[in-house]
């Protein structure tokens, strides 16, 4: 049997897979909450104890870069090991993946019935100037890239490159880059968030604690007033769903607002992946925010921003964006990634 997980810093999700004529059966799932254990090999544990399951193979997405076998979580305080992992729970074969690489490894296995298109992509102008025809020739050429992009506790990033048949999916901490402001009130966010951490990255922004980040900034601005009702339900819940749930239905201008801002700086960001790494066979939009938000998404604030790349938004308009759908995208790559060991 194959084991399969999603590791995050909000919850974790084990699965059991078994592969037959070539596509992975998902079997029994659980879900467990991150901080309620003390490191994944309890978690695991259980989850194997209730189902009495052999594992043979075992592949885990987990929040943070994976050197050497080993990793330690990046918002959880968890340390994962390969060797330990596999001798703990009398696992034969053990890997740890960045969760973006087992995401990225589900993308080739989606069902169109798992994606929801917020651009299709165009084909290139032939009209052109030619400098630009013969990039857009040179990338026809190219073996298929595509990236991967999660908001959820953090920030993920992954791509995959596809040559002559073979796929290589390659881990990136790119949620922690710089970020870039491209509006006015992106400008002051900037300088808001500047104000409270010694760097802002794109992490800051987009994900659940980043969304609750915008929300602030605007309230401390006086875009719009908090009611007693919305402050109530923002200090007795998780903020994060509050807001997206509010943001979505336009009951309360600030969460509204701030659901428009994370959508388009969103937008940008996958804009940025084209461009960072050619990903022209299209990005994928995994985790789930987006899912949750997909409606709004499509409203056309992330994909106005997906385009305006000024010079070279040609590019960005030939690629298709897209939401991912499943839920458990990140189990399903991590058991194929799993079954290839």
């Amino acid at each position: 049997m194959i084991l399969a997980g999603d590791v995050g810093g909000t919850k974790t999700r084990l699965a059991f897979y078994q592969l037959e004529e070539g596509r992975m059966i998902q079997q029994q799932t659980d879900t467990f909450v991150s901080r309620d254990y003390s490191c994944l090999e309890e978690v695991v544990q259980i989850f194997i104890n209730k189902y009495e399951v052999s594992v043979t193979k075992s592949c885990f997405g987990v929040p943070g870069p994976v050197i050497n076998g080993e990793a330690k979580a990046t918002k959880l305080p968890w340390h994962f090991k390969e060797e330990q992992i596999s001798r703990d729970l009398n696992i034969p074969t053990v890997k740890l993946v960045n969760d973006l690489v087992a995401t990225a490894a589900a993308v080739p296995h989606l069902m169109p019935e798992d994606l929801f298109v917020l651009h299709e992509g165009e084909p290139l102008d032939s009209n052109i100037e030619n400098q630009q025809h013969n990039s857009s020739k040179r990338l026809e050429k190219r073996e298929a890239t595509i990236g991967v992009l999660a908001p959820g506790t953090g920030l993920g990033q992954a791509f995959l490159y596809t040559n002559s048949g073979q796929r290589y999916i390659m881990a990136s901490e790119g949620g922690h880059a710089d970020f870039a402001p491209t509006t006015e009130i992106e400008v002051e966010l900037f300088q808001y968030l500047k104000s409270k951490y010694s760097h802002v990255s794109y992490d800051r922004i987009l994900s659940g604690p980043g969304l609750v980040n915008i929300y602030t900034f605007l309230k401390e601005r006086g875009f719009a007033p908090e009611t007693p009702e919305l402050n109530k339900r923002l200090r007795e819940e998780d903020p994060g769903r509050v807001i997206t749930s509010k943001g979505k239905t336009g009951e309360y201008e600030l969460c509204a607002k701030a659901l428009d801002i994370f959508a388009s700086i969103l937008g940008a960001q996958a804009g940025n992946l084209v461009l960072t790494l050619m990903t022209t066979e299209g990005v994928y939009l995994g985790g789930g925010i987006p899912a949750g938000i997909h409606k709004k998404l499509a409203d056309g604030t992330a994909v106005n921003s997906y385009l305006n790349k000024g010079r070279l938004s040609y590019l960005v308009k030939n690629t298709p964006l897209y939401i991912i759908l499943d839920d458990h995208a990140a189990l399903l790559g991590a058991a194929y990634l799993a079954s290839e060991l």
